[in-house]
Order: structure tokens, then sequence, then C-alpha cells
């Protein structure tokens, strides 16, 4: 597998990414953008939803590993929701 992609760490066999937003609505929105991407693209993340933020964590769960499926899914949620510090702030 190629590097975890900026913003996401890799923490055992799951590709994990924090999102802090500033509000409740916004962590709602974000998780069901989240949501409908991985719908159409037939995958299943873990969702947490806090307060303040949101947990993605991808992982093929058929092999116990990250895949390209993950990748492919870490960089869809990143265009609708860029890693903070990134370029494309």
């Amino acid at each position: 597998m190629e590097r975890a992609p900026e913003g996401w760490s890799m923490q055992g066999a799951k590709l994990v990414r924090r999102i802090e937003l500033d509000n409740y609505w916004k962590v709602v929105v974000a998780s069901l953008a989240i949501s409908l991407v991985a719908i159409w693209r037939n995958h299943h993340p873990t969702l947490i939803v806090e307060f303040g933020g949101l947990v993605v964590e991808l992982s093929s769960h058929d092999v116990g590993a990250v895949t390209e499926r993950d990748l492919e899914l870490a960089r869809l949620i990143d265009s609708l929701i860029p890693p903070r510090g990134s370029n494309r702030d």
C-alpha cells in the first residue's frame, strides 16, 4: 500500500482521519456527505460523530487491511472536505 494521504494516519489495519469542525450542524452535514459517497462507492467506513468533529476509519473488512478502495474513498472524502492546512483549504 502506498503511504497514507495527507491528513490521514495508519492505525493498525485502518486509515484514520479526524475532521475538526466548528459546530455540530457541520459535523452532521459532513457525515451525511461522506455516507453518500461511501454508498456510491459501495464501501462502508466507520464514522464516529462527535460535537466538534468526526472521525473516519477506512478498512477493507473483507481482507482486514487498507486497500486501494480505501485510498480511493479517502481521496474522495478529501475532495469534499480538504485536510486543514492543505493547499486546498
